[in-house]
């Protein structure tokens, strides 16, 4: 099936950067030629465009409602694309204890939510994931089978940046 990585607007960032940060204006414009660049490839593709996913994020959200102003799919906030350094809590000794996740932990996060929405497609399939950068690390990790690690690098992505990677089934 296909995915195709599409990396938020660009944001207004706020004092102090937040995850409800708004998106500039240039952001709101990339967004609209987003639009309609998946626009004309669904139309000229064999394969049907089925769902978007993004991050709960402001700036994932907002982007992933503009572009569905021209291709009209079901939305589907997943928490799992979120950004690195997630903080969660975790019993250890009979205690609640708040720690924050590896790179490595993060990349087999972002895995997992990939995982999941390959499963629910047939290979034909195409589906849109508008989510932040720290996402197409595990993206480029899955297309080439490389595995998730601390030493893979973080690239900086553009503002609605979209990418395309064919993921197989086999591949998990």
């Amino acid at each position: 099936m296909k995915i195709i990585y599409v990396h938020h607007a660009l944001r207004q960032v706020g004092n102090p950067p937040s995850q409800d940060d708004k998106i500039q204006p240039i952001g709101i414009q990339d967004a609209e030629t987003t639009a309609e660049l998946l626009k004309m490839m669904s139309d000229k593709s064999k394969s049907t465009f089925k769902a978007i996913y993004t991050s709960p994020y402001f700036r994932c959200a907002k982007t992933a409602e503009i572009i569905n102003k021209h291709i009209n799919l079901p939305i589907y906030e997943d928490p799992r694309l979120n950004e690195f350094n997630k903080v969660f809590e975790v019993i250890e000794g009979g205690v609640s204890v708040s720690k924050t996740e590896t790179w490595t932990e993060c990349q087999n996060r972002i895995r997992e939510a990939i995982k999941d929405i390959v499963f629910k497609y047939d290979d034909n399939d195409t589906v849109i994931c508008v989510t932040s950068g720290v996402n197409i690390t595990a993206f480029i990790g899955l297309a080439y089978k490389i595995p998730a690690s601390e030493y893979l690098p973080f690239p900086w992505v553009p503002s609605c940046s979209p990418i395309g990677f064919e993921i197989d089934k086999s591949y998990f």
